[in-house]
């Protein structure tokens, strides 16, 4: 089988219309079990097959390289974060619609929802490391494709796990 590449002039291997037909079609069959385990991811999560991944390997590498373009870096943070983070954000409701629970230690820990709390984080750490003055670390120009998680109802267009916000982040003084 011959291996599908990106071209030169950049373009997708696989249109993402092929790709969403394919996973309609996935989502219509019936479950799988094989020795008493589906064979299907959890709900709201999906597998990333090879073709999958080229698609949104190309997505997200056009992504990056036009925030290089404009001087932007690329930062991350932990998949797991201490569940107050999210509480002092939104209050208790958002425990909710998190997965959250009580790591071997017993620290409250959440899979990350959303990455604005993390970045915040981020930025008075970094404040706390200089000066403590917000004029220290200003201007950020950082992005993220960070990868989600969040305990709600499935539905068209709405996982669990999903990639949230592509966000660039610049503030000035």
């Amino acid at each position: 089988m011959e291996e599908q590449r990106v071209s030169a002039k950049g373009k997708a291997p696989r249109s993402l219309s092929e790709v969403q037909r394919r996973a309609k079609s996935k989502a219509k069959e019936e479950p799988q079990e094989s020795g008493g385990f589906s064979l299907d991811p959890p709900s709201g999560t999906r597998d990333f097959f090879p073709e999958d991944m080229r698609v949104q390997r190309w997505l997200f590498d056009r992504f990056r390289e036009t925030a290089r373009l404009y001087g932007f870096e690329e930062y991350d943070a932990p998949v797991l974060e201490n569940e107050d983070l999210y509480k002092r954000k939104a209050g208790e409701e958002i425990t909710e619609q998190m997965y959250n629970f009580k790591d071997k230690e017993g620290a409250a820990v959440t899979l990350r929802p959303e990455m604005t709390p993390s970045l915040a984080r981020m930025v008075l750490s970094l404040m706390r490391a200089e000066t403590g003055a917000i004029a220290a670390v200003l201007p950020l120009k950082w992005y993220a494709i960070p990868q989600c998680w969040r305990f709600e109802t499935t539905q068209r267009g709405r996982k669990r796990e999903h990639y949230q916000n592509l966000s660039l982040n610049e503030s000035q003084p």
